[in-house]
C-alpha cells in the first residue's frame, strides 16, 4: 500500500517526530512518501530522506499547493492518504478530492481559529478514519469538531526503546536535576516551569533546572533569568539532538504545558527510569498507568508541581517507587505497537474502500 503523508513542516516537534518513527519503521505492508507543505525542512526532512523515505517539498500560494499536492499524489499512485495536524488536514482533504481513502488526525485539544475549524469539521466528515493520539483527544474532536466517533481510532504515540533506555533509580541525586524539553511556546507554559523553580530553590540549593527547547520565548525568559542572578540554577539551553542523554542524568522531568494531545517526552523520560511530575492535560494521564509514575498537577499550579517534587526528592522510597512504575508504564508504548496498530487503521479502511 502507497500511503502519503501531508504534513504543514518537518521541524522539531511531537507529531513531525512520530511521523518519522511510523514511515522510518513502516512494515512491508506499506510504502510511505511524505509530502510537506512549506520549506521548514530539518531535522526530519533530512533523517527521512537519508532513510530513503521520498520527500516532497509542496511550496507556493494556497491554491498552488493544492494543485501541486493533487499533482504529487497522482503522480506517486498512492492508495491512502494520511494527514498530520489540523493544516495537513485541510490540504490533504481538498487535494486528495475523494479519490483515495483519507485518514486525518488530531494530536492535540486546541482550536484552529473560524477558517481552519470549519476545513477541519468538514475533512473530519469527509474521512475515512480519523486517528487520536489519545483518549482525550477523541473527545474534544468530537465535540468541538463533531469528528465521527464511529471512524475515530486512538493511536497511542510510540517511543524508541532502544534510544530511551533506563533503569530503576534507587533516590534521587545529593544535587537534583529537573528537567523541561519542549518547544519554549505559550502552550508548554515555560513561565510555569521558572515560577515552580524559583519556589524549590530555597529547599534544594544545589539543584539545576534545565529546559531542552527552542522558541519564540526563549530571548526573554534568558534575559530574565541573567538579571536576577539565576542563569546557573534555571537555565534554558536551546534545541538539543541528544535528549536522552539530558534524560538519563536527569532525577526529575517536569511537564508545565496548557494543553497537550499526548506528550512524547513523559514517555521517554518514563522510558528512563525518570519520574514525572506532570499537568493533568491532554492526554497525560493516560501515560500513567499505575497512577504511581510520578504527580499529575492541575494546569498552571506551580505549588502543586513544587509539592509533588518535595515529595518525590526527600523521599527516597517514593522517589524509587515512582522510577519502578515510570519504567515499566514506558514499556507499552513501543514503536512497534504504534506501527502495527496504524497499519491495521490503514488495512481496515483501504479494505472498506475496496470491497
Amino acid at each position: 500500500m502507497r500511503v502519503g503523508h501531508v504534513i504543514g513542516q518537518l521541524t522539531a516537534g511531537g507529531a513531525e517526530g512520530q511521523l518519522r518513527l511510523l514511515t522510518c519503521s513502516a512494515t512491508r505492508r506499506s510504502t510511505p512518501f511524505v509530502y510537506c507543505l512549506s520549506e521548514r525542512f530539518d531535522p526530519y526532512g533530512r533523517i527521512l530522506e537519508e532513510s530513503g523515505v521520498p520527500v516532497r517539498m509542496i511550496g507556493g500560494g494556497r491554491f498552488s499547493r493544492i494543485r501541486r499536492l493533487r499533482d504529487a499524489m497522482a503522480a506517486d499512485r498512492l492508495n491512502l492518504v494520511h494527514s498530520w495536524l489540523f493544516i495537513g488536514n485541510a490540504y490533504a482533504w481538498v487535494a486528495n478530492g475523494g479519490r483515495r481513502p483519507l485518514v486525518t488526525s488530531a494530536r492535540n485539544c486546541k482550536r484552529q481559529g473560524v477558517t481552519l475549524d470549519l476545513l477541519n469539521r468538514r475533512a473530519f466528515s469527509a474521512s475515512d478514519a480519523v486517528v487520536a493520539n489519545s483518549e482525550l483527544v477523541k473527545e474534544y474532536i468530537a465535540r468541538v469538531y463533531r469528528a465521527p466517533q464511529d471512524r475515530v481510532r486512538v493511536v497511542h504515540n510510540g517511543i524508541d526503546l532502544n534510544r530511551f533506555r533506563g533503569a530503576v533509580r534507587e533516590s534521587p541525586s545529593a544535587s537534583p536535576t529537573v528537567v523541561g524539553v519542549g518547544r519554549v511556546v505559550r502552550q508548554k507554559n515555560p513561565e510555569l516551569f521558572v515560577r515552580a523553580a524559583k519556589s524549590l530553590l530555597s529547599d534544594f540549593p544545589e539543584a539545576r533546572f534545565r529546559w531542552i527547547g527552542a522558541g519564540d520565548m526563549l530571548s526573554r525568559l534568558e534575559s530574565d533569568l541573567a538579571r536576577e542572578g539565576l542563569a546557573e540554577r534555571i537555565s534554558f539551553e536551546g534545541e538539543r539532538s541528544d535528549v536522552e542523554k539530558v534524560l538519563v542524568e536527569a532525577d526529575l522531568l517536569w511537564l508545565t504545558s496548557d494543553w497537550e494531545g499526548l506528550p512524547n517526552v513523559v514517555m521517554e523520560a518514563m522510558a528512563c527510569g525518570v519520574p514525572v511530575v506532570a499537568t493533568d492535560v491532554g492526554g497525560t494521564s493516560e501515560l500513567f498507568l499505575s497512577g504511581n509514575e510520578g504527580a499529575l498537577v492541575d494546569a498552571g499550579d506551580g505549588d502543586a508541581i513544587a509539592v509533588a517534587t518535595r515529595r518525590l526528592l526527600s523521599d527516597p522510597e517514593a522517589y524509587r517507587s515512582a522510577s519502578t512504575a515510570a519504567l515499566a508504564s514506558a514499556r507499552d508504548f513501543s514503536v512497534e505497537t504504534m506501527v502495527e496498530t496504524m497499519e491495521s487503521v490503514y488495512d481496515e479502511v483501504h479494505g472498506r474502500r475496496s470491497a
